[in-house]
């Protein structure tokens, strides 16, 4: 007898039946208040006994088939199982891989891009793209700075001087990164008059340069500008920005002077986002 819904209720009504059976024969109310004493009644022959036994040991041995089958189809089905979930991870796998082969072709580093995330199956060619391109830029942007005020004919000892020259003078000054990693330099917009200063992109090998050169800026702004036709301290240095984080600094820097209107008394600086405010040292 293999295992089968129909073979397990089958199976249950022989037991029931039997159970009845020796119940009734024994004159018990119900197969758990059977004793030994029952079995020393006139009526229990050895003939009722023979019976008994012979029908529980057919039982039994259907019990064991239906038990036996069910095992097998309960391992069966955990094999199947396991090579399911296995064919499903492989699956999943296959399908990342040629994500990140797709996105790898469109970028120079995918691992930067997707740091502790995961892709979605829902996620769109378009909406993929979209991502890539944007990670990019803001790779793009973190190895760029931007020098603000710097005079468009720059000159020092009263001969030319190019952009580039600038930015290897401001690398010495403020001893920040190496000038030999300086990539490009080239102004931002059209000129539109003689007093106009367009600002000076800069791009750098690495965004370490970037970091280290921003963060020793405010060193130009003590320095001397003997011989130059401008004042280093009227350059201001700032990151790469894009549009959105534009808007979102302008709107910090309106909220600082607003507060500064209000308190003058106190310093107020941006950092991480926020306007921050400290008591200014009393002399």
């Amino acid at each position: 007898m293999e295992f089968s819904v129909s073979a397990l209720h089958e199976l249950e009504s022989k037991v029931e039946n039997l159970s009845d059976t020796i119940s009734a024969k024994l004159r018990c109310g119900k197969l758990q208040d059977l004793t030994s004493d029952l079995f020393k009644h006139k009526s229990v022959t050895k003939e009722l006994l023979t019976t008994i036994v012979l029908q529980m040991g057919t039982l039994i041995c259907d019990s064991k088939m239906v038990l036996r089958s069910a095992c097998e189809k309960i391992d069966e089905q955990k094999s199947d199982l396991i090579q399911t979930k296995n064919e499903l991870i492989k699956c999943k796998s296959v399908k990342l891989e040629a994500v990140k082969e797709t996105v790898q072709s469109e970028m120079k580093s995918f691992s930067d891009v997707v740091k502790s995330k995961s892709v979605s199956s829902g996620l769109s060619p378009a909406k993929i793209k979209m991502a890539v391109h944007s990670a990019m830029r803001d790779e793009d942007r973190a190895k760029n700075f931007i020098i603000f005020g710097a005079e468009e004919e720059l000159e020092c000892e009263e001969e030319e001087m190019s952009d580039k020259d600038l930015v290897k003078d401001i690398f010495g000054i403020v001893k920040g990164g190496d000038e030999r990693s300086i990539i490009k330099c080239e102004r931002v917009g059209v000129k539109k008059s003689t007093d106009a200063k367009r600002p000076i992109k800069v791009t750098v090998k690495d965004a370490e340069t970037v970091r280290d050169v921003l963060s020793k800026a405010k060193i130009l702004k003590s320095f001397q500008s003997p011989g130059y036709n401008f004042e280093f301290c009227n350059l201001f240095l700032s990151p790469d920005r894009s549009l959105e984080e534009r808007i979102s600094r302008q709107n910090l820097v309106k909220e600082m002077k607003d507060m500064i209107k209000k308190d003058p008394n106190k310093k107020y600086y941006i950092r991480n986002n926020r306007v921050c405010v400290a008591e200014k040292p009393t002399a």
